[in-house]
């Protein structure tokens, strides 16, 4: 403020300063759709579980959260023991899954449901070849042709013994019963297959399937992948997810273009 005789005020002019521990604090914006969210109780989770229960605005009745299962762990309990209860230990269950990527994708739970059925354990022989670990007893897929071998991309069958000296491996396939014995050079062609995705299981069905449907697969979910997935079921087909990522899947259609170059090679033969 300037007096009449034309001198400041100097109390006017003083800014108090601004604590360090004040200037370090984050700016944090929270939208509309995330206000409900207790953020000190979430980060105090120390389970998938509570984590949910803080970021969900609500729980549907029916949820396996009530149970304490979240997606995954419904999965392998379906796999595991539900499903086996009611259609036999004999009946062939596959997982469908929408992606390769995350942790309902066919990479994760190839893992987790090999870590659940068939462990590491005295007696059984495995072999590692790159970040795959294979154990007798496992149920792996062809992931290329291999006219050599005769064993065609996508088919399924069992590990029944392993040779950790040559590794070696005698698998035998499903639908043929046919026994291959695959040398260490032609390894790399396998991946586990408790869990494939649905483009990879066209053409094949299965006992009972298991489809994992959620959020996490937005990109792939599209209705006539979740046709193919329903129809690859002989006798059952469950899915494990969310409403909305299903009905989200129901109402797009996958209208991308793709490069068959089919008009070219129809026209040539015309």
């Amino acid at each position: 403020m300037i007096k009449a005789d034309g001198n400041v005020e100097i109390d006017e002019l003083y800014v108090p300063p601004v604590e360090d521990d004040e200037l370090r604090q984050p700016v944090l914006f929270i939208p509309d759709k995330f206000r409900h969210i207790d953020l000190e109780g979430l980060s105090r989770s120390s389970t998938d579980i509570e984590e949910l229960r803080h970021v969900l605005l609500k729980i549907h009745p029916w949820s396996s959260l009530h149970y304490g299962l979240t997606a995954l762990d419904t999965v392998v309990r379906l796999y595991t023991k539900t499903i086996p209860e009611f259609y036999g230990k004999s009946c062939e269950i596959q997982i469908l899954t929408p992606q390769v990527r995350g942790t309902l994708g066919s990479l994760g739970l190839n893992q987790q449901i090999q870590q659940a059925v068939n462990p590491e354990k005295p007696g059984t022989q495995q072999i590692t070849i790159g970040e795959k670990i294979f154990r007798e007893g496992d149920r792996v897929i062809q992931t290329r042709n291999n006219y050599d071998l005769g064993v065609f991309n996508g088919d399924i069958g069992r590990i029944q013994a392993i040779d950790s000296e040559d590794y070696s491996c005698r698998i035998q396939f499903g639908s043929s019963g046919q026994v291959v014995t695959y040398p260490k050079e032609d390894l790399t062609e396998l991946a586990l297959a408790y869990a494939v995705t649905i483009h990879k299981s066209q053409g094949t069905e299965f006992e009972t399937v298991i489809i994992p449907v959620t959020a996490q697969h937005f990109k792939m979910l599209f209705r006539n992948l979740i046709y193919t997935a329903v129809t690859r079921a002989k006798k059952l087909a469950v899915f494990v997810g969310s409403r909305k990522a299903l009905a989200m899947a129901v109402r797009r259609i996958d209208s991308r273009k793709r490069q068959t170059a089919s008009s070219q090679l129809v026209s040539q033969h015309l």
